[in-house]
């Protein structure tokens, strides 16, 4: 009896362990950016289609990652997209880049830092904050409120995306 106490007892604290070690590498996420938590994830098809609608297009192929933080109609959200190599990844982000750096009827002009081999594009619009920049093959936007601008961006600079790097590869 005592056998079967312990074996369920590891079979419960090894399932629970496999549950938390998978949702946690499924998405790979930040899962607070400075005081924000990570509210809902959409992801595959879902995001996709509400990226392409936003754009007015259907985008390069890549996977896509849209994650709300804060509560849920903050509208503080994380735009991801994996492309299968740095090269569309370089060439996405300058184009966007190129779109609104004049400024457009709903982004103001935009700002840019060079953080090593990398730019750091910035700039304001619906009335949030926007940072946009690439991490390898990863395209990242951050659209949120201007008061959580600064610590969030900081926290999101810090966090290691690279485990998403060969997800492209895996779908």
């Amino acid at each position: 009896m005592l056998t079967t106490v312990k074996n369920r007892l590891l079979f419960i604290l090894l399932s629970l362990f496999v549950f938390l070690c998978c949702s946690n590498s499924n998405h790979h996420l930040p899962d607070k950016l400075a005081d924000l938590g990570l509210a809902k994830v959409l992801q595959n098809k879902e995001a996709t289609r509400i990226i392409n609608k936003m754009h007015d297009k259907k985008l390069d192929d890549c996977e896509n990652l849209i994650v709300l933080y804060g509560d849920k109609d903050s509208g503080n959200t994380l735009y991801v997209s994996i492309y299968e190599n740095v090269e569309k990844a370089k060439t996405n982000l300058m184009q966007m880049a190129m779109k609104i750096a004049k400024g457009t009827a709903v982004f103001a002009p935009l700002t840019y830092s060079k953080m090593g081999e990398n730019v750091h594009f910035q700039t304001q619009g619906m009335g949030f904050q926007h940072y946009l920049y690439r991490v390898d093959n990863i395209l990242i936007w951050w659209q949120v409120v201007p008061d959580k601008a600064q610590a969030s961006f900081t926290d999101l600079l810090n966090f290691d995306f690279k485990p998403l790097q060969d997800r492209v590869a895996r779908q």
